[in-house]
């Protein structure tokens, strides 16, 4: 593949310079570096992206796309770096993840640049040679509720989609025995998540469990924690899919609570990890 045709392919500086790394992964001139930040530009936004890859590997066959939950709904920005380099790690994949913030554009704003970037990503990465099923969008809580209304639009270029602790409902409207259950257990009051909804979601959003159909959606795996407040959302969800006859799995594990890739038991995050392996590699 010659440069020009790279130049051609993606324009702007920033997004050459995305482009490259992705490429130089799978060749023989590999970044010594192990997470890089980028920015590229979409329909006028630049868009913040971090990169995170294996150390050693000589040719890139898969990739994953990460949405990240941020952990707006409770005080403080916890870092989703750990669970980025934890999949690099067991998973010996490039991770890319979008690196935004809500608090400068809205739910559904975000909702929409998460469509364009993964469209971009995905395009991009069967340019470098990787097979669009071996090409896998994760969200975690909110991040997972991001990516949930991006299955609902037409043409979402999702490959396939793993929903890690999914906040679908974000008016928490819904009196769902877990949220009655759990509450209070779980770093996600009532309180944090009625704020959460107060400050972010506005009359525009619409709950894909609410959906009349989801026939858009991709193969998609759901991990939910047992102690969650949110558990029986994605149960629900599953539920729903599988009525359509959707691609859909849901794995609820045993004294999980909200975030838990985040909250290193790792018994639970080996359990989940697990799991992500075996949907990612299954054929």
């Amino acid at each position: 593949m010659d440069k020009k045709n790279i130049i051609d392919d993606f324009g702007q500086e920033d997004t050459y310079k995305l482009y490259r790394t992705v490429y130089e992964i799978i060749h023989p001139t590999i970044s010594k570096k192990n997470i890089s930040n980028y920015k590229i530009i979409l329909q006028e936004d630049l868009i913040p992206l971090r990169v995170f890859y294996p150390k050693k590997i000589s040719k890139l066959e898969k990739a994953i796309i990460y949405i990240p939950g941020r952990a707006w709904v409770v005080s403080g920005i916890k870092s989703y770096s750990d669970v980025c380099q934890d999949l690099v790690k067991e998973l010996d994949t490039i991770v890319i993840a979008l690196d935004y913030e809500l608090k400068n554009k809205g739910y559904m704003k975000i909702v929409q640049d998460g469509y364009e970037t993964i469209k971009y990503l995905v395009d991009g990465l069967k340019r470098v040679g990787i097979e669009q099923e071996k090409i896998t969008v994760i969200g975690d809580s909110t991040g997972a509720s991001i990516l949930a209304n991006i299955a609902m639009m037409e043409e979402n270029h999702i490959p396939k989609q793993i929903l890690l602790y999914p906040a679908l409902d974000l008016t928490f409207q819904e009196n769902n025995p877990s949220l009655e259950q759990n509450n209070k257990l779980d770093l996600l009051t009532l309180p944090h998540l009625k704020t959460f909804a107060k400050k972010y979601i506005n009359e525009d959003y619409s709950s894909p469990l609410n959906s009349k159909d989801h026939k858009t959606w991709p193969n998609t795996l759901i991990v939910t924690g047992d102690l969650d407040p949110v558990r029986d959302e994605g149960i629900r969800l599953v539920a729903m899919l599988k009525a359509e006859k959707k691609k859909a799995k849901e794995i609820n594990l045993k004294f999980a609570t909200h975030g838990f890739l985040n909250n290193k038991d790792e018994e639970t995050i080996e359990e989940c990890i697990k799991e992500i392996h075996k949907f990612i590699t299954k054929k």
